[in-house]
């Protein structure tokens, strides 16, 4: 009786501090940790697993009996066919009556290790809004059987698990829309602020150098006059897509206004962000944004580096600015630098 009252317990305030990290938006290992650490102990088990599907791979975490104060030992796995038809069939109803762990013996090896003789599993899946997220598996130590309320226990936690992956993602989602511009899918330009305030301390900290491109559409609005500004928008997300192929991964691609954009290119002189520049200008022109024809649609820019151009972002962004009027007033479809008007004004 003692031992029910104790798990019982540890369950409720187990699950108390749960809901509490989940509410908070804490990191969903964190919580990931309390699960199995409650299903280890109010259950008794000898081994707990909580496997997360993550994109194209599958999470594993397991906590033992022998290990109950470290922290969870955590493994990336292949996801293979077989193993992600067992976690689907383990997805369904886990309180179907004489429903048996559907695992080949190949997989059960494979997935939990050697799980030795005579043991006892029970499974419940990660499910939240129709949504399969893993599975939690406990393992009996002993030979002992479970009982049914172990499963609703199981069950419970494997809610509680789902539940904080989804805020999670939904966390992950808020993330993205907050720096992300809707029509691009570029950064927007509050996010290439903070990031070229960023580098700037970066690269004055480390005496570094770095650049700065401001793009211009050219003739955007004769091109929505002409096709519509449903078309002006597919253009302005083509062009996004290209720029971005253009750059290296470390590279900060934005959307600056409505046919501009910026693009901040860390640890690059004025010559290579030259020649990064010039072949998105070439693209762009090259590109068939109709699906037919060739240069339709023509870019201008402009390129700044710091320390050469300013001190502070505006000074930087108001440096590029002027070289991509330059490059406007002379024909447009190509690069301006600021090192071409240093020259022209010597």
């Amino acid at each position: 009786m003692k031992k029910i009252i104790r798990h019982r317990d540890v369950l409720f305030s187990t699950l108390s501090e749960i809901t509490s990290l989940i509410v908070a938006g804490h990191d969903k290992r964190m919580i990931f940790r309390r699960v199995l650490d409650c299903a280890a102990r109010v259950l008794d088990a000898e081994k707990v697993y909580l496997f997360e599907l993550e994109g194209n791979e599958i999470i594993r975490y397991m906590r033992d009996h022998q290990s109950a104060d470290a922290e969870p030992k955590v493994e990336v796995l292949r996801e293979t066919a077989a193993l992600l038809g067992w976690m689907i069939k383990e997805s369904e109803d886990p309180f179907t009556p004489g429903r048996e762990l559907g695992l080949d013996v190949p997989v059960l090896a494979q997935t939990l290790g050697d799980v030795g003789t005579n043991r006892v599993i029970i499974s419940a899946p990660l499910v939240a809004k129709r949504s399969m997220f893993g599975l939690l598996i406990a393992i009996h130590r002993d030979g002992a059987m479970y009982r049914p309320d172990d499963l609703q226990l199981l069950t419970l936690l494997a809610n509680q698990a789902a539940i904080a992956v989804e805020n999670a993602l939904l966390y992950q989602k808020l993330e993205r829309e907050a720096i992300t511009d809707g029509l691009t899918q570029a950064y927007n330009y509050r996010f290439l602020m903070s990031s070229l305030e960023a580098e700037i301390k970066r690269a004055r900290r480390f005496k570094q150098t770095f650049s700065f491109v401001m793009l211009d559409v050219d003739n955007l609005k004769s091109y929505n006059d002409r096709h519509g500004h449903l078309s002006g928008s597919q253009v302005l997300r083509e062009i996004a897509a290209i720029i971005k192929a253009s750059c290296r991964e470390v590279d900060f691609v934005s959307k600056y206004g409505g046919d501009e954009f910026g693009v901040l290119l860390p640890q690059t002189k004025s010559g290579g962000a030259e020649k990064v520049t010039q072949r998105i200008v070439d693209a762009v022109r090259e590109h068939k944004f109709d699906g037919k024809r060739k240069r339709l649609i023509t870019c201008s820019a402009g390129v700044s580096s710091f320390p050469r151009d300013g001190q502070t972002a505006q000074e930087i962004i108001n440096a590029a600015d002027k070289a991509l009027y330059q490059a406007k007033r002379t024909g447009k479809n190509n690069v301006v630098t600021t090192d071409s008007l240093i020259e022209e004004m010597a």
